[in-house]
């Protein structure tokens, strides 16, 4: 569970960083840079994650940070989008037009003023997120393409299959682990949503 947990959170926080910073600016400057930003989400919205984890596996063999940086770098559009369509309504409300009339900088505008009021959408996705890493980490584990010095849910999912036969007690405890793990994480993420 620890590696899960760890490549989830740690792939969730590098597509979280990345996402709020290009959708933060997207949204509040839009015309050209929402353009030109819109075209960067679909051209890696277009790259599937599972196939780049492999291919990167075979390369340079199954490293830890590999795994987070890819899924990291491959899941960050869905909260540009959802960033991005909360600054653009944002960036209209008298808070922010009071602060750039006040000369604030861009920086205080996008991250202390216009993020706390539009991260709402992008917390929802967040733990949503951490659910799809883990599930991306135990299938390549599964596959046999995963981490070879640490235990993970999906090396012992693999070993239930090895034999001849099926040994289902081997495998009913990694995977109602797996599946309670993303469950809770699907769980959390409706309770946000409802919350806020």
């Amino acid at each position: 569970s620890r590696i899960a947990l760890g490549i989830g959170f740690i792939a969730t926080g590098i597509a979280l960083f990345i996402g709020v910073i290009i959708g933060g600016l997207m949204g509040y400057f839009s015309g050209v840079v929402d353009m030109i930003g819109m075209r960067l989400v679909e051209i890696f919205e277009a790259i599937p994650t599972l196939f780049l984890l492999l291919t990167f596996v075979a390369f340079f063999g199954s490293d830890l940070y590999i795994m987070m940086a890819i899924i990291g770098l491959t899941s960050w559009t869905g909260y540009t989008r959802y960033l991005r369509a909360e600054f653009l309504k944002l960036r209209e409300q008298d808070y922010v037009q009071a602060s750039v009339a006040l000369g604030l900088p861009l920086r205080s505008i996008l991250f202390r003023h216009m993020l706390p009021n539009g991260v709402a959408p992008v917390l929802v996705g967040a733990s949503l997120g951490v659910a799809s890493a883990i599930l991306a980490e135990a299938t390549l584990s599964f596959l046999g393409l995963g981490l070879v010095d640490s235990p993970s849910w999906g090396q012992m999912l693999n070993q239930a299959v090895q034999q001849s036969a099926f040994n289902w007690w081997m495998a009913i405890f990694p995977g109602g682990a797996i599946f309670l793990t993303v469950f809770a994480y699907n769980l959390i993420g409706d309770a946000l949503r409802d919350a806020i």
